[in-house]
């Protein structure tokens, strides 16, 4: 579904969203979620690399990624290595000429709209009605496409953005986390 889309809007709370992964990351993920057969960590990996070619096609979607610093915090706790790598990887993302946008909601703001999950709202061409919501979960995922449920999340991601780091300020910040 992402291929179609003209615009992803993301919201993160314990991963770095899968188009912007480092391999090692989506590996250490894949590690972490139990997926132990090395073939299937390899087919997880190889996809998600696959999924990231969209953001250099000719017609990339307009991507507006949201992650919770948590996110940050869970891959430091776990290698410090690979946290330099992703986060730098994030910033130089984050300052390019491309249609990639990040934002990251602090600890500091408190309770917000966004604690009821990660979610990705796609949307195809100027039709509201195509736009649809994506829940992910371990195993499957649930799409939903009617319009009060994608206005809802509409609704939250927008609040998201106002209380998140303003994206021309995010390449500073997540540098400062390497060292």
């Amino acid at each position: 579904m992402e291929a179609g889309a003209t615009s992803l809007r993301l919201w993160e709370t314990q991963y770095i969203p899968g188009l912007l992964q480092l391999p090692g990351y989506a590996t250490a993920i894949a590690q972490a979620t139990l997926i132990r057969d090395p073939d299937a960590i390899e087919r997880v990996v190889e996809a998600r690399m696959k999924r990231q070619q969209l953001l250099t096609g000719e017609e990339a979607p307009d991507v507006w990624a949201i992650i919770d610093n948590r996110a940050l915090d869970l891959l430091a706790a776990t290698d410090r290595d690979l946290h330099r790598r992703q986060v730098e990887h994030l910033a130089e993302l984050a300052e390019a000429a491309n249609t990639v946008t990040i934002q990251i909601l602090r600890p500091d703001v408190g309770l917000h709209p966004g604690m009821g999950g990660p979610f990705a709202i796609m949307d195809y061409g100027d039709d509201p009605a195509a736009a649809m919501v994506f829940l992910e979960t371990d195993t499957d995922g649930l799409y939903l496409d009617k319009k009060p449920e994608v206005d809802r999340y509409r609704k939250v991601f927008d609040r998201l953005v106002s209380k998140s780091m303003d994206p021309d300020s995010v390449p500073t910040y997540l540098r400062s986390l390497k060292s």
